[in-house]
């Protein structure tokens, strides 16, 4: 949850973008978003290429923090995809290693910002489900 400790450099994101270019990702990203399409025809296209780019977005642009936020999204799924009443549904998404450690207020702030992070990925959570596409929704 730390915002600016994991903050990417020009330099890293080249890294990135290298590795990413060497493995073959842009083929592998093209040629699941074509079969994707090609099996799910019922579905529209457009959706389909809008949900890709977002979701490459999000890829490119992962810091550290981000892919907090990405594992949080899959708990976030995971409480979601129950079919029962969760009466605090933050209390389940604390991490308790950080939060223990921090005073009053800085608790405070964690749980503001973790509330804010819930409802985002709550929304994303059900756009991703009313497109169909999300792998573990």
């Amino acid at each position: 949850m730390n915002d600016n400790a994991n903050c990417l450099s020009m330099k890293d994101y080249a890294k990135r973008a290298k590795r990413r270019m060497a493995s073959g990702f842009w083929d592998k990203i093209r040629q699941e978003r074509d079969e994707y399409i090609k099996n799910n025809s019922q579905e529209n296209p457009q959706k389909i290429k809008e949900y890709y780019s977002k979701r490459l977005m999000r890829e490119i642009y992962f810091s550290a923090s981000q892919d907090e936020d990405e594992e949080l999204y899959h708990k976030v799924c995971k409480l979601l995809n129950k079919n029962d009443y969760i009466l605090n549904p933050i209390s389940y998404l604390i991490d308790h290693k950080e939060y223990d450690k921090l005073d009053f207020y800085a608790q405070q702030a964690y749980l503001i910002k973790l509330a804010d992070k819930y409802n985002r990925l709550r929304e994303r959570y059900e756009r991703e489900k009313e497109d169909k596409i999300c792998n573990f929704i």
